[in-house]
């Protein structure tokens, strides 16, 4: 039975004007052994988008079977309104599971999905958004200047820019970020010595140069890029799931994924070093673009998926044929062999 009238019935409900949602999933099942620095990472991580973000952008955590000290922190940084949202799974249902239970309810045109362990710097935001405004066609960005992604579902910008001289091979400014990537997943031969020197680039007059190609574990994206999708969650955690499900939207949209020139990010794995601590304190909060954010997207048609990123891909991505791409890019033919080998 109910008596009286709630007070919120007929209250107008209040919107904001945020277009930037940030998505971050979080798992910490304890502070020991692999986690035991996890927890002042993910404390880093935070600090450095409150630092770096500006006031139209809004943070949403999803708390995946992590420990009770983990939780306690969450929800003392939603109190203090630092995040805007946070979603506590007790159980460990996996990183795709869990963020889409929050990007299915993103109401923003544009959202970020970060790792946990990215330590973002001043700049960031700017630069993500400066390439959606540049280029209508880019479906995903990452601020982390990755260089070795450019044949990683780009079939579609090679085709759609066959004919015209807007990809060429550019000369890699910040070796240091790439080096410093490849120290903190574990494998220090991850770049070869051509790829720390140079990489596939796509820049339009005036406007902002990207690497073609993006990595995942920090990239932002056109949220209408997943709408065409009906995930259903798994019962069971899914080992590769990024691809499908995060690398592969954009193109099944026609759209195309690269990262910005500059680089912007630091994945910090699961240890602290000092230069981070250095970084943060040079943090410098964002300032929001006066320009509203719209996007229309589509799926495109299976026919022209396939053409594009199929049929195409094949024949480009082979080496003999994407030899002869990279020395039109500007490799000489001893570098073009030591790119793609």
């Amino acid at each position: 039975m109910r008596v009286g009238v709630h007070p919120a019935r007929g209250t107008q409900v209040e919107t904001d004007d945020a277009y930037h949602r940030i998505v971050i999933p979080v798992y910490i099942p304890n502070l020991e052994g692999y986690f035991k620095d996890s927890f002042e990472v993910l404390k880093l991580s935070l600090k450095s988008l409150y630092t770096t973000i500006h006031q139209k952008a809004k943070i949403s955590v999803v708390s995946n079977g992590s420990c009770i000290e983990v939780n306690k922190y969450l929800n003392e940084e939603l109190n203090t309104e630092n995040i805007d949202e946070l979603l506590i799974v007790s159980s460990g249902i996996g990183k795709i599971n869990s963020i889409f239970k929050l990007i299915n309810n993103v109401k923003e045109p544009l959202v970020t999905l970060a790792d946990a362990d990215v330590l973002f710097t001043t700049g960031w935001q700017d630069a993500v958004e400066n390439v959606f405004m540049d280029y209508p066609k880019v479906g995903m960005v990452c601020p982390f200047s990755y260089s070795k992604g450019y044949r990683e579902l780009t079939a579609n910008i090679f085709f759609d820019n066959f004919f015209n001289k807007n990809i060429k091979i550019s000369k890699i400014e910040n070796t240091d970020a790439l080096k410093h990537f490849a120290e903190s997943i574990g494998n220090l031969n991850f770049y070869k010595d051509i790829h720390l020197k140079k990489g596939v680039t796509f820049q339009e007059k005036g406007k902002s140069k990207v690497f073609i190609g993006a990595g995942h574990f920090v990239a932002t994206f056109k949220t209408d890029v997943f709408d065409p999708y009906t995930f259903q969650a798994h019962l069971k955690k899914m080992a590769h799931g990024e691809r499908m499900f995060i690398d592969t939207p954009s193109v099944n949209c026609g759209l195309w994924r690269v990262s910005t020139f500059d680089n912007y990010v630091y994945h910090m794995g699961n240890t602290i070093v000092p230069m981070y601590n250095t970084i943060l304190s040079e943090n410098i909060k964002s300032i929001p673009k006066e320009k509203e954010f719209y996007f229309k997207v589509k799926r495109v048609s299976k026919f022209s998926f396939y053409v594009k990123n199929i049929f195409f891909g094949r024949i480009i991505f082979s080496d003999k044929v994407f030899k002869i791409l990279l020395s039109r890019f500007g490799l000489s033919n001893k570098e073009a062999n030591l790119f793609i080998k």
